[in-house]
């Protein structure tokens, strides 16, 4: 039996594709559903419209970073769980640049903030990775996490789209040090929290801390 066509990944795709030549707002149904060489009601109900590409590469990019958590995850830490799930993300991307860079270009502000945006993995993509990495994303605390590590991300996405090397490299160099950043608060945030706690209780000494928070 032939294997089934991916619509919804065709129009994605042909969404990007066409970004990258003629630029995000002039992108059409009509335009994507050509592309993909099918009808243009068949795209609109893979898609519903031009910027329903862009929830589904949101979603596959969901996938493609849950995909990273393997056998071996209990016995690493949470900063190289987040460095495993967000460097999926980009290979992801990676071959969707061009279009990715186009369609950023199209939208107000700052492309690498627009990232947690419309065209970007937004706040619920991050308390997946954090959850996906053993993190807590529930209540205040979780919120101010997910979104710090959106923040980071979104620095370390101006480094992506301007990465030409084969292995990522820079990125990855951008990544671990917004890590590393995000590591540094954590970790001065509960020292100065456990030190109020031990000055109103017995002075007990603070604890190290990772990205736990």
């Amino acid at each position: 039996m032939p294997r089934k066509k991916d619509v919804t990944g065709a129009c994605m795709d042909a969404a990007l594709s066409l970004a990258a030549i003629g630029g995000w707002n002039n992108v059409t149904l009509y335009d994507i559903a050509t592309e993909a060489g099918i009808e243009v009601g068949e795209a609109a109900k893979a898609i519903g419209g031009r910027n329903g590409a862009l929830r589904h590469l949101t979603t596959r990019a969901d996938e493609a970073m849950l995909a990273a958590v393997d056998e071996d995850w209990g016995e690493e830490s949470v900063r190289d769980r987040l460095f495993a799930l967000l460097m999926a993300r980009f290979d992801f991307l990676k071959t969707r640049r061009e279009g990715l860079r186009a369609v950023l270009a199209g939208l107000p502000g700052d492309p690498a903030v627009a990232v947690m945006t419309a065209a970007g993995p937004g706040l619920k993509s991050m308390r997946l990775a954090l959850e996906a990495a053993g993190v807590t994303s529930a209540g205040l605390q979780g919120r101010l996490r997910a979104r710090a590590l959106g923040l980071a991300y979104a620095s370390v996405m101006r480094t992506f789209l301007d990465d030409d090397s084969d292995d990522l490299s820079r990125t990855m160099a951008a990544l671990d040090r917004q890590l590393g950043r995000l590591q540094n608060m954590a970790e001065r945030f509960r020292f100065g929290r456990r030190r109020l706690r031990g000055e109103a209780g017995n002075g007990g000494e603070p604890e190290s801390d990772t990205l736990e928070g």
